[in-house]
């Protein structure tokens, strides 16, 4: 996709909400840089879209009296960007599940992006019924599941038929929630992907023998020519033979093979995989499941709605391991592995934009477009992310957004911020990792932190607004 194409994308995406309204340029008669530029929208009380360096210009969306109150300005030149065209949103509705609403979803959506021309891996435990799945219909019926393999019955070459011992609905939830639509309503946002599916784990055993098929699906999958995987299956204990449960010490990077083909597809091959977190959070294992550890994956972890927590079956970051874990999170009602399809289908519309695009590139735009951005945690990582700021990214890598603030505190202190009903706190006794966590109150204008024992650093965030404290002694 040529820049101009993703910068018009840019334009649309941000302005799409807005009813009525027109972008333009704005132009300062005096020639600005870009930190200039900033500093001459906000003191205008403007809110630049794209910024432009060559121009010496901002874009904005602004309504007629504003436009009329900005041209009375003799030292700025107001200039419609397109004087044809309007910003109105679409007259249809767009019925989105809880997660795509959470991350913005209806942006992509309204843009017409659907992961179109993208191949998605989708590694699993089997797609009972998914032909009946009114969501995965038109997929199914255009004919885009391009193959599947079976390891577990390898005679089986139908991914659909069987019974609940021998397959199970768990891929059928997970594809859903990758790509699923039915008419205006959407759980999934790659309805547009061609897919391969895999089935490798058996649901009514657990053995290390499903592990090879895992890594066997993997490389058929990348010689299909698939660069996109989700994959909602992790190891960790529970084993029908407890003696070759991992530990917690195996969660290292590198310890299994796994891991190691998982780092190799990555870092080799060319692609990305998108994994769940898993759901040890409120077991004695705790820590993400295998092979999530892996440097360079997409590991996701399950938020609350409402409040953006971690739900308590959400497992977290081991203290010992070099890389941020998980990468970032977002509402799941039922597990991780319905947090990791939603991200799947958001890589996916990424990649439709910038075909071209790394999965190092994706992994930064992720992590600067979610909601704790620059602070992450072992709990959610980065956090939730935005469809409206990865759009942003995508066009000007370099954006800063400007919603983090670093402060220093000794025993409490009292942050004024917009009112909201979904504020967090995560006390950290490090700059990583999370001792607890705690819903704030908003009263008349502020919330009020107290430090705790043991204590160095506590993280507070809106879903746009984000404050690092950093405690310090007397």
């Amino acid at each position: 996709m040529s820049r101009f194409i993703l910068r018009l994308i840019v334009l649309l995406a941000i302005t799409s909400i807005a009813h009525a309204q027109q972008k333009y340029w704005i132009y300062p008669k005096d020639k600005m840089e870009v930190s200039g530029l900033k500093r001459h929208a906000e003191e205008l009380c403007l809110s630049p879209i794209v910024i432009s360096e060559w121009l010496g210009a901002y874009s904005v969306v602004l309504n007629n009296q504003k436009v009329q109150n900005l041209r009375k300005n003799t030292q700025l030149v107001v200039e419609k960007i397109n004087a044809r065209v309007k910003i109105n949103a679409n007259s249809h509705s767009i019925n989105l599940a809880k997660a795509l609403s959470q991350i913005h979803a209806d942006t992509l959506i309204r843009l017409g992006l659907s992961g179109k021309g993208i191949k998605i891996g989708i590694i699993d435990a089997g797609f009972l019924r998914a032909d009946e799945d009114k969501y995965l219909k038109e997929i199914i019926e255009s004919e885009r599941i391009l193959g599947y393999k079976n390891y577990i019955e390898q005679e089986t070459m139908e991914p659909y038929s069987g019974d609940g011992s021998n397959n199970d609905y768990h891929g059928t939830n997970v594809f859903g929630f990758i790509a699923g639509k039915s008419k205006n309503n959407h759980i999934g946002l790659a309805s547009g992907a061609e897919f391969y599916l895999a089935r490798t784990d058996q649901a009514d055993k657990e053995y290390h023998g499903e592990e090879d098929f895992w890594i066997a699906a993997l490389e058929w999958m990348h010689s299909q020519g698939v660069r996109l995987v989700n994959s909602s299956l992790g190891y960790s204990d529970g084993f029908d033979d407890p003696t070759t449960d991992y530990k917690k010490e195996h969660v290292d990077g590198k310890f299994s093979a796994i891991t190691r083909a998982a780092e190799i597809a990555i870092k080799e091959k060319g692609m990305t995989i998108v994994l769940s977190a898993g759901n040890d959070g409120n077991k004695d294992f705790e820590i993400i499941s295998i092979p999530a550890d892996a440097e360079g994956i997409i590991s996701v972890g399950a938020s609350g709605y409402k409040y953006w927590n971690k739900l308590s079956y959400s497992s977290i970051g081991p203290e010992t391991l070099r890389a941020v874990k998980p990468e970032v999170s977002c509402y799941a009602a039922a597990g991780t592995s319905f947090s990791a399809p939603i991200i799947t289908g958001l890589v996916a519309c990424i990649k439709e934009m910038k075909p071209d695009i790394t999965n190092g590139e994706i992994l930064t735009i992720l992590k600067r477009s979610s909601h704790l951005y620059p602070h992450p945690n072992n709990y959610l990582g980065y956090g939730v992310p935005n469809a409206h700021k990865i759009l942003q990214l995508m066009d000007s890598s370099d954006y800063e957004f400007g919603n983090s603030h670093l402060i220093e505190a000794n025993d409490s202190i009292s942050i004024s911020l917009p009112k909201s009903y979904n504020i967090m706190a995560f006390h950290k006794k490090d700059e990583y990792v999370v001792q607890n966590q705690e819903k704030i109150r908003w009263d008349k204008g502020e919330v009020h932190i107290t430090r705790a024992e043991g204590i160095a650093y506590t993280t507070v965030a809106t879903d746009s607004l984000v404050w690092e404290i950093k405690w310090i002694d007397d």
